[in-house]
């Protein structure tokens, strides 16, 4: 999607009111990182319609400048304002190169033109744990390292495309599938997810369309990660990767270092996205195959064919054998079928349609326990 698109879907955001009177504070022009001088505490103090939606941050004053603010007659800093001694540009790098090639799924929506970069990173994609340049990210993986309770890791990096689990060695687990959702109503979702026993931590990624998502993603259909601590509030981080089609089998999978906690996501052999969860580096690994509706009266069609699993400590495997321990519907209008319910298998299908029925004005988030039909495998006996 070019700027003009992408500042169409940004437009919910903005509510246009008439200017209140200059109040004309002011400090030193800062030179942003493209070059050009902005005084955020001037644009701040003169524009309090813009910091009622947006709040004071430099960045995403500057932001809003850039791509509304400058078409609309407002200033970026004082008239007769001396620039000769402005500062340096506050905050870390922007690398619209690293960030386009790091990121596919973004450029497929939005396009690679750098100040759109830019603005999806700052507007989506600082929340959604994605890294503005290459230091960034070395950054973080080094700090994970760090943490986490477990001897030195080797460098192992894993291939950012073509990526298929025969791949993976002995320090990776995880699943793999090929999803295909359809639905009516206001959300369904269909995922696969990978689950430490002991913790009950989980981390889910998959296909979701929800009415009432967070914008720009609302009536849209994306790949969805849940990294799941707890089921208290504050306990999920939830990112998107890119827009999805309905209807249309795609391959998903959720590798996980068992040394590190580092967890990336796949779609048909590309990587779109990383989360980290030291409690999924455990010795009880499990996995799951789901589908699931968001109100009464939405109903989800999910299909989760080719279901594959890698075991930690096996390498060079097209599908380890695992045990397919439970299959249950949690919802009664919501049927689920298994090609191996309560056996081992080394690859399964799973089935799940039907209607939400009994919430009684409760939707997924807050009865999350019985919206669902999942398929549950044990992957350490």
């Amino acid at each position: 999607m070019r700027l003009n698109k992408f500042i169409a879907a940004l437009a919910f955001a903005f509510v246009m009111v008439i200017a209140a009177p200059a109040v004309h504070a002011s400090a030193a022009p800062v030179k942003m990182a493209d070059g050009n001088m902005f005084d955020a505490q001037y644009y701040a103090a003169n524009n309090p319609d813009v910091v009622a939606i947006f709040g004071t941050g430099a960045d995403i004053l500057y932001l809003h400048y850039s791509l509304f603010g400058k078409a609309e007659g407002r200033l970026p800093y004082a008239p007769g304002s001396s620039t000769a001694t402005a500062a340096p540009a506050t905050g870390g790098a922007f690398d619209a190169a690293f960030y386009a090639s790091r990121y596919p799924d973004v450029v497929a929506t939005f396009g690679n033109d750098p100040a759109v970069l830019k603005a999806h990173y700052d507007l989506f994609g600082k929340n959604e744990g994605r890294f503005p340049n290459a230091a960034s990210e070395n950054a973080a993986g080094i700090a994970v390292a760090t943490t986490a309770p477990v001897q030195a890791v080797v460098n192992d990096s894993l291939p950012l495309t073509g990526l298929t689990m025969d791949q993976l060695g002995p320090r990776y687990w995880g699943i793999q599938a090929d999803i295909t959702l359809s639905g009516t109503g206001t959300g369904y979702f269909a995922k696969i997810a990978v689950q430490d026993f002991n913790t009950q931590v989980a981390l889910s990624f998959g296909i979701q369309y929800d009415l009432f998502g967070d914008r720009p993603y609302n009536n849209q259909t994306v790949y969805m990660c849940e990294n799941v601590i707890n089921n208290l509030p504050g306990g999920q981080h939830y990112t998107r990767h890119g827009l999805a089609t309905l209807g249309v089998p795609q391959n998903l999978m959720i590798v996980v270092d068992n040394q590190t906690g580092m967890v990336y996501l796949y779609v048909n052999g590309t990587q779109v996205g990383q989360a980290a969860n030291t409690y999924l580096m455990t010795d009880k690994p499990m996995t799951f195959a789901e589908g699931c509706a968001r109100l009464d009266g939405d109903t989800v069609n999910a299909v989760i064919s080719n279901i594959r699993f890698k075991r930690p400590g096996t390498a060079n495997t097209s599908g380890d054998t695992v045990y397919c321990y439970n299959v249950v519907p949690t919802n009664p209008g919501i049927a689920i079928s298994s090609n191996h319910p309560n056996s081992f298998c080394s690859s399964d299908n799973v089935s799940v349609n039907g209607m939400i029925v009994g919430l009684n004005g409760l939707d997924w988030d807050s009865a999350f326990a019985n919206v669902s039909g999942i398929a549950a495998y044990d992957l350490w006996n």
